[in-house]
């Protein structure tokens, strides 16, 4: 390995920028440019696979098109992607010696146009972890006129590969907090709860949730959430795949019926990170159980701030976060009928708006019995 002083500094340097990419907004891309830069290359690449997280190829410089484009031309087979067939073990250094001996075997045409157009036909890589359910690498990427990758260029990529896997680690440590931190959240306030990743899949539930979970609710098979009859679940996983392409922004409208009463199932996008590796949570589901919570809640609620029995359960319906709408079904009656109770409601607890309301309500359930 080079041993001059020019060299470490590179090294450092990039090293550096992946230790700093999981926690600034343009880590991972400020990181994988200055890579670029450091070993003379065109693009610099980092891509994972596996079903513990999204798949992804991120590529410097290339338009949204690129990874589409990638995976049409075969780019994930090895009997047409010549690098991954020359693919060695984990931190062991491939480069064009070893994609040549591979493409002696015969070229696909259709990939080497794909690379040749990005400036990808040689260049070096290296496998910085591989076990089932995983797999990340990391490359630097040659056109003709950067050449084949010099030995200084490999070394670079092979001194820095340890620190960037060191830095997904941390990645996925910071992503999978997150869930903690988002869980605890809904636990403090006893939100019925289900988060899922960016694959759909459940990566964690808060106990209230997890209490109404069943049969005749929704389960939990194989890592993802199901609703009890075939119609249901074909409305409950269409929400889903709406959420995860951020379109999880409609009126919660899923009802689900058990033998405890009515359920209702809201599917919601969460806010979603530039440069995440999916292991974050990326679609909230929120179970509501409307009618025992509200009518168990009503009295407490009615004898603390003086109201009757039906008013006590519009608040309480109120509280637990559905519209005026919903509160109107649930309870049988027209929204007029709940805007006059409201008007009552506002004048009996001396406040003017739904949110103070609301807000008055939370907090004699958070004190009162549950």
């Amino acid at each position: 390995m080079p041993g001059n002083r020019e060299f470490r500094s590179d090294a450092e340097v990039v090293g550096s920028l992946f230790a700093r990419a999981p926690f600034e907004k343009e880590g991972w891309n400020t990181a994988l440019q200055a890579l670029r830069d450091v070993t003379g290359s065109s693009r610099a690449q980092l891509l994972a696979l596996g079903s513990r997280f999204q798949a992804f190829n991120w590529a410097t410089d290339t338009p949204p098109e690129y990874e589409a484009e990638f995976i049409a031309a075969g780019g994930l087979r090895a009997d047409v992607n010549y690098r991954v067939g020359a693919t060695r073990a984990p931190m062991e250094l491939t480069w064009e010696a070893h994609y040549d001996q591979v493409r002696q075997n015969g070229t696909d045409e259709a990939y080497l146009d794909h690379v040749r157009k990005y400036d990808a036909e040689f260049g070096a890589q290296i496998v910085l972890s591989q076990r089932p359910g995983m797999f990340f690498g990391l490359a630097v990427l040659h056109g003709p006129a950067e050449g084949r990758t010099t030995e200084t260029q490999r070394a670079i990529l092979e001194t820095v590969a340890p620190e960037v896997l060191a830095a997904i680690r941390m990645q996925d440590a910071i992503e999978h907090q997150g869930i903690a931190l988002l869980r605890g959240s809904l636990e403090a306030f006893h939100s019925p709860a289900i988060l899922l990743d960016a694959l759909g899949k459940v990566c964690d539930a808060t106990e209230s949730a997890r209490n109404l979970l069943g049969p005749g609710t929704l389960q939990i098979r194989e890592g993802v959430l199901r609703a009890p009859r075939p119609d249901l679940d074909r409305l409950l996983q269409g929400r889903i795949v709406a959420a995860l392409a951020g379109q999880g922004e409609g009126a919660a409208d899923l009802w689900l019926r058990s033998e405890t009463g009515l359920l209702l199932v809201d599917v919601r996008t969460l806010p979603r990170q530039e440069w995440s590796f999916g292991f974050a949570p990326r679609v909230i589901v929120t179970l509501r159980a409307p009618l025992g919570p509200a009518q168990a809640q009503a009295r407490t609620i009615g004898s603390a701030l003086g109201l009757t029995l039906a008013e006590g359960e519009v608040v309480a319906l109120l509280a637990h976060g559905h519209s005026r709408q919903q509160v109107a079904t649930l309870r049988g009656v027209s929204v007029q009928t709940v805007i006059s109770q409201l008007r009552t409601i506002f004048q009996k607890c001396g406040v003017n708006r739904e949110a103070e309301l609301v807000a008055l309500a939370r907090a004699v359930m958070e004190m009162g019995p549950r």
